[in-house]
């Protein structure tokens, strides 16, 4: 037993103020950005009318006042808003659309809009099922300057790894998508997004690969957490091999079980451990480095991995500045495989419509603009978000693998576990 000093009581009593005073900084700060929000949409609906006359999206007519002989400029059928929800950060409400009007009009008037509102961001989104009314965003102030999100993990395969325009966090989720893809160019925070990945991921019991052909710098800080590290394509390859190994296996616990993914294996009482695949500059495989010609190979044997294994718990994570066919004729079939997508800064049109092909050429042309490294574009469906990821240090990084290293499993253990787990079932069911 712990032996009890007078010393405790007033420790606890000095954390307890401690959590106390900091959660009242909090609460004067989000309530003090709550009264400037309020203020800021007040003056807006201030200057509502005027704005829709002089941007076009009401109609306005000049006329000479009849007993002064001043002119006087009258606006009519002006859009309606209505359903605000209001945040520290800024506003959203729905808009009435005037016959006629679309949302190509509202994104034109939307950097008017942001100087009439005097906001950092303004943008315009239909509303699924809700033809005739517009969303118009609004942030007031930019929570992305400082990401004070943590990375972590919220549930099994989603993971908070930075913050959204909304102040909200950034979560990559696995579950929606098993596969995720990285665009940037060099300097975008590529990197930083992947160390804020793996930060969240290396407290959890999964394996984590990395394929790092550019002298295993970038896998150097996290190496005592990996399963296994590969620098060359020879080893690469060997890697692609123990994937698909461990997915057929795991395809034959899930028959075995009559489920379709690890979700509904765990649900049956069988948790097979996940596996990510981290891939850093997708262009290094697809160049022959030897004189065995083994590009080719990879890129086929890597379409297989995404196409097979996304129901069984092994993830991969594409990485590159670049996903164009000019790398080989199977990155597109990847590509297409791969529906998670985070777009950060780009230098070209192109490898934005690769990127974010399914939304207009109005946002893709932002992600050339990106200016802040760690910032990004997130699809969210038909929507996007601005994003951006947290930043950890060398030292953070070197600190969280060696407090996290016992969590590195080999790939015997990783097979030998799904064995078990699931013998350990059928003598469960046995004894029932």
């Amino acid at each position: 037993m712990t032996p009890v000093t007078l010393d405790q009581p007033a420790h606890s009593t000095r954390a307890l103020a401690i959590r106390a005073g900091a959660a009242i900084v909090r609460s004067t700060v989000a309530a003090w950005r709550y009264l400037w929000t309020v203020v800021a949409l007040l003056r807006l609906g201030l200057r509502w009318k005027a704005f829709c006359g002089n941007t076009g999206l009401a109609v306005q007519r000049t006329h000479t006042d009849e007993h002064g002989g001043r002119l006087r400029i009258d606006v009519f059928a002006v859009p309606r808003v209505d359903r605000y929800r209001v945040t520290p950060h800024g506003w959203s409400a729905r808009v009435h659309l005037r016959p006629g009007q679309h949302l190509a009009q509202y994104a034109e008037a939307c950097t008017p809009l942001r100087h009439a509102a005097r906001v950092q961001t303004v943008k315009v989104a239909e509303l699924d099922g809700q033809p005739g009314f517009l969303e118009l965003r609004v942030l007031r102030r930019d929570p992305l300057t400082r990401v004070t999100e943590r990375p972590r993990e919220l549930e099994p395969g989603r993971f908070v790894c930075g913050a959204v325009e909304t102040g909200d966090p950034m979560v990559v989720d696995f579950t929606d998508h098993p596969h995720v893809l990285v665009c940037g160019a060099t300097g975008s925070g590529k990197s930083m997004l992947l160390s804020g990945l793996q930060a969240a991921i290396a407290p959890t019991d999964a394996a984590l690969v990395f394929w790092d052909l550019k002298f295993g710098l970038e896998a150097e800080a996290w190496r005592a957490r990996y399963t296994e590290v590969c620098t060359t394509q020879a080893e690469v390859l060997g890697s692609i091999g123990r994937v698909l190994a461990l997915a057929e296996q795991r395809a034959a616990i899930l028959r075995a079980l009559g489920v379709r993914n690890v979700v509904e294996a765990d649900a049956a009482g069988v948790r097979l451990r996940r596996l990510y695949v981290l891939v850093d500059e997708v262009a290094e495989l697809t160049h022959d480095h030897d004189a065995e010609k083994s590009a080719e190979r990879i890129l086929r044997e890597l379409l297989r991995v995404v196409q097979l294994v996304r129901a069984m718990g092994i993830h991969v994570i594409l990485c590159g500045q670049r996903f164009g066919s000019d790398l080989g004729k199977h990155v597109t079939g990847i590509r297409a495989q791969v529906s998670g997508r985070i777009c950060l800064q780009v230098n070209d049109a192109q490898t934005a419509e690769m990127v974010l092909g399914g939304l207009d050429s109005e946002v893709q042309r932002r992600a050339l603009g990106l200016a802040r490294p760690g910032m990004a574009i997130v699809p969210t469906g038909q929507d996007w978000h601005y994003a951006r990821c947290s930043y950890l240090t060398t030292a953070e990084i070197r600190a969280l693998a060696a407090a996290h290293a016992d969590k590195r499993v080999s790939w015997d253990v990783l097979t030998d576990g799904d064995r078990t787990a699931l013998d350990t079932h059928h003598r469960q069911e046995v004894s029932r």
